[in-house]
């Protein structure tokens, strides 16, 4: 499979002040959605992660925040791998099912629950 993926950023939280400094983001959530070049099929993965106290020498004030900067974040508190490697199995789960409903339409003797 040839899948690309992309990180968005779907929230943030932060405190007003913490260690002296203000606007600090504490809390990010983002989503990474990867789909298959060859089929289209996606898969999208949510994840949430704490961010580490702010280091007064390398703050970047929340105004100045890039996507690309906060989803940095989020990769490093996340293995990129293991993200990945579900995305990769949910979408091949949807080209090649393993585990489709048999319909009474393909037996006529299946009872069909209500």
């Amino acid at each position: 499979m040839d899948i690309s993926y992309e990180w968005k950023i779907t929230a943030l939280k932060q405190a007003p002040t913490l260690s002296g400094l203000s606007n600090v983001v504490t809390h990010v959530e983002f989503r990474c959605t990867g789909t298959d070049a060859g089929s289209g099929e996606s898969a999208v993965f949510n994840g949430a992660c704490p961010v580490p106290a702010p280091d007064s020498e390398n703050f970047t004030a929340l105004a100045d925040l890039t996507e690309a900067d906060v989803i940095g974040w989020a990769q490093a508190n996340h293995s990129i791998e293991s993200i990945n490697n579900s995305i990769e199995e949910e979408i091949s789960e949807k080209i090649t099912p393993k585990n489709v409903e048999v319909s009474s339409e393909d037996l006529s003797w299946l009872a069909v629950s209500e």
